[in-house]
């Protein structure tokens, strides 16, 4: 009886531990992901956007955003970001292949870390700012980056890292 309240206990802890998101992804695996689903044009991932404060390649989508009148709209623009963003990604015949080397740029700011993917073989680097603000994370900026001196890149982003 013992061995299986103990078993019982055991899998409870676990099943919490999991609910509760002890298996976090981090920042890298977070950036990812939401570019994954912006391609594939994921409503869902609308949840991992702050859209108030959301810059897209030097746009500010979030000042449009605040100034909506009410919630159906902002939802409606929302959904409208991600079909055309999907839509943008497919003309370009865009594949997620052509993202490499995903990893951690900048983390500078414990609020705000700085994710890196290489494109066009390191010639463009796409960036993606992941802001965390009272333990949720979400993404706060896209942009891209010509490479014009790689030398000097990879001295801008040793700086970076440290």
């Amino acid at each position: 009886m013992m061995r299986i309240a103990a078993r019982l206990m055991v899998t409870g802890m676990v099943a919490v531990l999991v609910l509760a998101g002890c298996g976090r992804q981090d920042d890298v695996t977070l950036a990812r992901q939401v570019v994954t689903d912006l391609t594939r044009g994921r409503y869902a991932v609308r949840k991992l956007i702050d859209w108030p404060n959301f810059v897209a390649f030097e746009k500010s989508i979030g000042e449009e955003y605040k100034s909506l009148p009410n919630n159906e709209e902002k939802q409606n623009y929302e959904r409208a970001f991600i079909d055309s963003f999907k839509k943008g990604f497919r003309e370009q015949k865009g594949s997620m292949n052509a993202f490499t080397g995903w990893r951690m740029f900048s983390q500078k700011d414990p609020n705000l870390n700085v994710v890196a993917a290489d494109l066009a073989g390191g010639k463009i680097v796409f960036f993606v700012a992941v802001k965390s603000e009272r333990g949720k994370r979400k993404v706060v900026e896209l942009k891209l980056m010509q490479v014009l001196d790689a030398q000097k890149f990879e001295e801008y982003e040793k700086e970076m890292s440290q």
